[in-house]
């Protein structure tokens, strides 16, 4: 039964068209060289679509792209921009979190210190389910990577698999292609969508239920083998405008692109990509951008 669902559900992903990208000139005035938005309004599987990408050329010296997070609390993507202050250009959110104490549910690391770990099995859990999940890094040379994580021994170190690990318990040396992920930026999210320039997705693995056909508004992030970062976001819940997509659908838009590895963030009520002062998609809650805990900056150095 869930080889069949997922082989009905790969259907749409498979026959749908390339998507025609046009610059968006009002996010991209003023922006510097190196960094440009580009959207989209067609339609995927026969519906209504809305994305935005950002685009961020490698070895771009007047830009950085980091994480910005407040352990305990929640700021919407505008919020961080103004605490930010006029270097910020563009913010995007990030991990899957708890509206109960507004921690975060993903890895975090900020200037190479880790302020949040990816999900741990609970002390007394009987059996404990041990899982790796997809992260999205920026190592201290600037070179993004996208890998299945988890953070070991006392000191949360993060450390990456060459493939998700389930059952056993993640350590420093096994399963083998173990390696500490030395990023100085980094955000959890998952499942992986891409990997190795095919459309990979890891969501069973990653225990991520399972809502692989599901439609939503997404956020989303992956990269061109040049080191090119692509941030995304794509609106849903606005019925005969946008629709959302699924992780399928997302994986063949990353690869239509070029990009190698992507990886799937929070997304619903959460996705949101704030440029030059500016929405892109229109965020599905009622209320607006929603107040998350940890968010990627592009800035100016």
């Amino acid at each position: 039964m869930t080889r069949l669902l997922l082989f009905l559900t790969m259907l749409p992903a498979a026959t749908m068209a390339q998507l025609r990208w046009q610059p968006s000139n009002a996010h991209n005035e003023g922006l510097p060289e190196g960094a440009r938005v580009y959207q989209t309004t067609d339609p995927v599987s026969g519906r209504p679509f809305r994305a935005y990408y950002l685009e961020i050329a490698p070895g771009a010296k007047d830009l950085r792209l980091s994480v910005e997070a407040f352990p305990g609390k929640r700021f919407t993507p505008a919020q961080y921009d103004s605490i930010i202050g006029p270097g910020a250009l563009a913010i995007m959110n990030t991990t899957f979190f708890s509206f109960k104490d507004n921690s975060n549910l993903n890895i975090v690391v900020k200037q190479g210190k880790v302020f949040a770990v990816n999900p741990q099995p609970a002390p007394d859990a009987s059996p404990k389910r041990y899982v790796t999940r997809g992260a999205f890094g920026i190592d201290r040379k600037g070179r993004p990577d996208i890998a299945w994580v988890y953070n070991v021994g006392k000191k949360r170190a993060p450390y990456a698999y060459s493939a998700p690990v389930e059952k056993v318990e993640p350590t420093k040396s096994a399963p083998a292609g173990a390696h500490r992920w030395k990023m100085r930026e980094a955000v959890g999210g998952g499942p992986v969508l891409v990997q190795n320039g095919q459309p990979h997705i890891t969501w069973e693995q990653e225990g991520m239920g399972k809502s692989i056909a599901a439609l939503h508004p997404r956020s989303a992030v992956g990269y061109r083998p040049d080191g090119t970062i692509l941030l995304m976001v794509i609106e849903g819940r606005n019925k005969g405008v946008a629709e959302g997509a699924n992780f399928e659908e997302m994986a063949k838009i990353f690869t239509d692109l070029g990009c190698v590895e992507a990886l799937n963030l929070d997304g619903g009520g959460s996705s949101a990509l704030y440029v030059n002062d500016q929405n892109t998609i229109r965020p599905s809650d009622p209320a607006g951008q929603r107040p998350v805990p940890a968010v990627l900056v592009l800035s100016k150095k």
